[in-house]
């Protein structure tokens, strides 16, 4: 790990990277399917259909992750870093939405994580829809947080979910749209997790249309818990 180092003392850049499940810079060159984990246990990242890494839009370093809303998504294969269980949480990333999606529900809504036993309603799911930003921790047939999100087509927006104790958050901009109390467990990931689909396997529906870049998943931690300022540069890698 590298560290920031100030006389005498030294503190890692990210306090918490240790806990990062999963990090998407969506570097890379236009069109390539190699998509890179950077957190300290690197995943396998699969993409499926026409995901790609694209230089048509981007947040930070000049390329994002790109889904045409059509059997297009990313898979990661089973691993205990997803297994939230009753545990804190964050799952975090800027979407570029290029349409927004005709519903709030599945499956007409646009995934940005999701995971579960393929065809059913029991699973993890942190989406967007029409309206409403949605998060559902054990089950989306009743999500936890269905809540207005305020966001357009065609700008960039931060979006996250949290889980502090017994509340769990999400947010736009850095804005809390919504909480709720809650003791679910999260459902665990038997086929591993989708990025832009509700599920890994079975049922592909709910892809989103448009971009993804910088996607953190943070284990056993809650980074917001209250209004904040969005990142301004990409999330460190250490």
């Amino acid at each position: 790990m590298s560290w920031i180092i100030t006389g005498t003392e030294k503190t890692p850049i990210d306090p918490v990277f240790n806990n990062v499940s999963l990090l998407l810079h969506g570097d890379g060159t236009n069109g390539s399917t190699t998509i890179t984990d950077s957190s300290t246990t690197p995943k396998t990242v699969t993409a499926v259909g026409n995901a790609q890494i694209s230089t048509a839009q981007s947040k930070f370093g000049g390329s994002s992750l790109a889904f045409d809303g059509s059997g297009d998504y990313l898979t990661i294969p089973s691993n205990s870093d997803f297994n939230f269980g009753t545990g804190d949480f964050t799952i975090e990333a800027w979407v570029y939405i290029n349409s927004l999606p005709s519903g709030n529900g599945y499956p007409n809504a646009n995934w940005i994580v999701g995971w579960g036993p393929g065809n059913s309603n029991p699973g993890f799911d942190f989406a967007i829809g029409s309206t409403n930003i949605i998060l559902g921790i054990s089950n989306f047939a009743s999500p936890t947080i269905s809540v207005s999100h305020g966001i357009s087509a065609g700008q960039w927006y931060h979006v996250a979910a949290t889980r502090s104790g017994s509340t769990a958050r999400v947010f736009v901009d850095g804005v809390e749209k919504g909480s709720a109390t809650t003791s679910e467990t999260a459902s665990t990931n038997p086929n591993g997790i989708a990025i832009s689909a509700a599920e890994p396997t079975g049922s592909t529906s709910g892809n989103l249309n448009g971009y993804i870049d910088e996607l953190r998943i943070t284990k056993g931690v809650a980074r917001y818990t209250s209004n904040f300022t969005p990142p301004t540069a990409p999330f460190p890698d250490f």
